[in-house]
């Protein structure tokens, strides 16, 4: 059950940084909205990176049985890692995922 819930968790993150992202990005992008972006997606990677070097998760501490029976969760703290760093905004305008035009 609770391996489930980390996922959930990640593709939580994933889904609101891309959101700030597309939302944030354009020719008014600013220090502030870029650095509220990268302090948001820190807030995501230092636990996955905890996961990855220690075993170490963050509401449950040390587990190192959960990466042993299941190793698709190093993966996925492995592969969130190199999306929360193209989730930063840009100086260009970008369309959401599911816009028209």
């Amino acid at each position: 059950m609770i391996v489930w819930v980390f996922p959930v968790f990640a593709a939580f993150g994933i889904s609101v940084a891309y959101f700030l992202k597309v939302r944030l990005s354009g020719s008014d992008l600013n220090y502030a909205r870029f650095y509220f972006c990268l302090a948001f997606n820190g807030v995501f990677v230092v636990p996955y990176m905890d996961i990855l070097q220690n075993n170490d998760f963050l509401f449950l501490g040390h587990r190192p049985e959960i990466i042993s029976e299941h190793p698709f969760i190093g993966w996925i703290a492995f592969s969130c890692i190199f999306i929360h760093l193209f989730a930063l905004p840009v100086k260009r305008k970008i369309k959401g995922w599911f816009s028209r035009k």
